[in-house]
């Protein structure tokens, strides 16, 4: 029975993933999501009383994928280089936007005018690049000037802008191209000149796999 609740709350959270994306959250109809998920309105009502409820489920996908990275940051085992990682982990994120509608419809409540548009959706995303990015400090990868809370406000503000833009001239195509350029303005200013050098900004391909892994 738990089970069947699960893979009931997964279609509702997934339909309303490519209604949300497709409409927004102020657009977004709930018979629509209804009819995508195959779920009854009583059905759909049990698990979701209201809208809120269900933008915060699938907010809560973004932030579960950046308590990973979070977490792999500050107990994980440590990568070859932690801005190498940074920037796997980017890539990662950008093809889990074009492949998850749910990600997707997490980036549109948090960027478009709403009750998502707040300093709430960002947090788990900066308090990951900032783990990140203390790690990177700790091995002696960054700068000295590197503040790493500072610095994750910009790259996490950089490439939101970066994917918005890429929306709105090609639907997301060639955004992992849009992201490579991203870091090769970017890193200059953050990571040492010889670990720089070490650097691979090149999009890996769509079917990478950052570890750790994103959501679905």
């Amino acid at each position: 029975m738990q089970d069947r609740a699960e893979q009931t709350v997964r279609r509702i959270v997934e339909a309303a993933g490519v209604v949300i994306d497709r409409d927004g959250y102020a657009g977004a109809a709930t018979p629509e999501i209804q009819r995508i998920a195959g779920v009854s309105r009583g059905g759909f009502a049990h698990h979701f009383p209201t809208k809120a409820d269900l933008g915060d489920a699938i907010l809560a996908r973004q932030h579960t994928y950046f308590r990973r990275v979070a977490e792999r940051a500050e107990s994980g085992p440590p990568p070859e280089l932690w801005l190498q990682a940074l920037v796997d982990i980017s890539f990662d994120y950008a093809y889990s936007i074009i492949r998850d509608p749910v990600m997707r419809a997490a980036v549109r409540l948090s960027t478009e005018p709403g009750p998502y548009q707040s300093a709430e959706s960002y947090a788990t995303p900066l308090s990951a690049v900032t783990s990140v990015l203390e790690s990177a400090r700790r091995a002696g990868e960054v700068q000295p000037h590197v503040d790493p809370a500072s610095v994750a406000l910009t790259l996490v503000g950089c490439f939101s802008g970066v994917q918005i833009v890429s929306l709105a001239l090609a639907d997301r195509e060639g955004l992992d191209r849009q992201v490579s350029a991203m870091w090769s303005v970017c890193m200059p200013g953050v990571a040492r000149p010889e670990v720089f050098t070490r650097l691979r900004l090149e999009p890996p391909g769509p079917g990478y796999r950052a570890d750790p892994p994103g959501p679905g």
